[in-house]
C-alpha cells in the first residue's frame, strides 16, 4: 500500500536537488571558463552572482524543509525498483537511487566543508578564550582603579583632598545648591528632581 507515501513531497526533494546541482555546475563552468581565458571571458557580475546565490538559498531551504518533514520516512525506507519500473528509460535515475556511496566529487566537497567548519570552530574558540582572558585582565585593572561604593576614581578622591580640589568641590556644591533652589521654586510641592548620581544609585541599589 503506497497511499501513505508522500510521493509529491519526495519527488520535490529530487527535483530541488537536481536544480541545485545544475545551478552549481553552471556557476562552476562560468568561473572555470574565466580562469582558463581571463582576458577573453569576464566573471559574472556581482548582481548576477547575488541572484544565483539567492536562488540557491531558496532551493536549499526547500530541500531542508522537505527532508525535515519526511525525516522518519526517509530513515526507515529502502529504495528498490518494482517490476513495473521503466529500467531502460530511467537507467540513470535507477542507478542514482540505488547508489549507497556518494560520488567522488560529493565526498571531496563534504570533506572540504567539514575541515573548514572544524578550522573555523577551532579559530572561534581560540578567539573566545583570548577575549575572555582580556576581559578578566581588564576587570582586574579596573577593580584596582575604582572604589565601587562611590562614583569617583582613586585619583579623583586623592585630588579632592588637595586644597585646589577642596575649593572646586566647595564651588560645585554652591552651584548645585543654586540649581536645587531653582528647581524647588518651579517644581510642584517644592520637591527637587534626583541628581544623576542618585538615579544611578537607585538603579543599582533601589535606594535613593
Amino acid at each position: 500500500d503506497n497511499s501513505q507515501i508522500p510521493t509529491d513531497s519526495l519527488e520535490a526533494i529530487r527535483n530541488r536537488l537536481n536544480q541545485v546541482h545544475l545551478s552549481l555546475r553552471k556557476l562552476a563552468e562560468q568561473i572555470n571558463l574565466h580562469n582558463r581565458h581571463p582576458y577573453k571571458v569576464k566573471l559574472p557580475s556581482y548582481a548576477h552572482l547575488q541572484n544565483q546565490f539567492q536562488v540557491l538559498i531558496t532551493q536549499l531551504n526547500s530541500i531542508a524543509t522537505n527532508l525535515s518533514n519526511n525525516d522518519e520516512l526517509l530513515r526507515n525506507t529502502n529504495v528498490y525498483p518494482t517490476p513495473l519500473f521503466p529500467t531502460t528509460q530511467q537507467e540513470g535515475l535507477l542507478t542514482t537511487l540505488l547508489r549507497k556511496k556518494p560520488l567522488p566529487e560529493v565526498d571531496e566537497w563534504m570533506d572540504s566543508a567539514l575541515k573548514k567548519v572544524e578550522a573555523e570552530r577551532g579559530s572561534s574558540l581560540q578567539k573566545a578564550d583570548e577575549m575572555a582572558q582580556w576581559c578578566f585582565a581588564k576587570v582586574q585593572e579596573l577593580r584596582d582603579e575604582f572604589q565601587f561604593y562611590g562614583f569617583h576614581t582613586v585619583e579623583e578622591l586623592d585630588y579632592m583632598e588637595t586644597e585646589e580640589g577642596k575649593k572646586e568641590t566647595h564651588e560645585k556644591k554652591q552651584q548645585d545648591r543654586i540649581v536645587d533652589d531653582a528647581e524647588a521654586r518651579i517644581t510642584a510641592g517644592g520637591k527637587k528632581g534626583l541628581s544623576p548620581n542618585q538615579v544611578l544609585k537607585f538603579m543599582c541599589t533601589g535606594v535613593h
